[in-house]
C-alpha cells in the first residue's frame, strides 16, 4: 500500500516521502496516528502544493535572516559602560536580557532567543564576543565592548 509520510519515522522514511508499506501497518496504525496519508492522486496534489508553499515560506525567513544578519554586521559593536572593581570584574553583570535591550534602543528589534552568550554572562571588563543567530545556520559574530565608568 503507498502512503505519504507527515512525520519522520525512523527506520521508514522522511516527512513527505510517498513509501510502501504493508497495508495492515497503514490502515491500523501510520493512518489513524495521522502519521501518514493514503496516496491517492487527490493527496499527492495537496500535499506537493503545501510542500511547495512551505519551501517558498522557508526561503522568505532565510532571506529575511540573512538581510538582518548583513544589517548587524555594519552597526559594528555595542559599548557598555559599567562600574567596575579594580580585578576588572564588573558589578552585576551583562546578559541577554541587557543586550537585546541596548539593541532595540540602537533600533534593532532582536528577540531574546537569538542571541547566544557562548562564554555565559558577561562579567569582566574587554571585549567580548557573542553570537547572534536569527535562523537555523545563519548566524554571525557581534563584539560587545564592557568599560568602566
Amino acid at each position: 500500500m503507498k502512503i505519504i509520510l507527515l512525520n519522520t519515522i525512523n527506520n521508514i522514511g522522511k516527512k513527505g516521502q510517498l513509501i510502501s508499506v504493508k497495508k495492515g501497518y497503514a490502515r491500523n496504525y501510520l493512518i489513524p496516528t495521522s502519521k501518514a496519508l493514503l496516496a491517492t492522486e487527490k493527496n499527492i496534489k495537496i500535499f506537493e502544493q503545501n510542500r511547495m508553499y512551505a519551501e517558498k515560506k522557508e526561503s522568505k525567513k532565510i532571506n529575511q535572516a540573512i538581510k538582518r544578519v548583513d544589517a548587524m554586521k555594519l552597526m559594528g559593536s555595542i559599548v557598555f559602560f559599567m562600574k567596575s572593581s579594580k580585578k576588572n570584574k564588573i558589578f552585576g553583570s551583562i546578559g541577554v536580557k541587557d543586550i537585546t535591550k541596548t539593541l532595540s534602543e540602537i533600533g534593532f528589534l532582536v528577540s531574546k532567543n537569538e542571541i547566544k552568550l557562548p562564554n555565559g554572562l558577561l562579567r569582566y571588563l574587554g571585549v567580548h564576543t557573542i553570537i547572534f543567530s536569527p535562523y537555523k545556520n545563519i548566524s554571525t559574530e557581534i563584539q560587545v565592548s564592557i568599560l568602566s565608568i
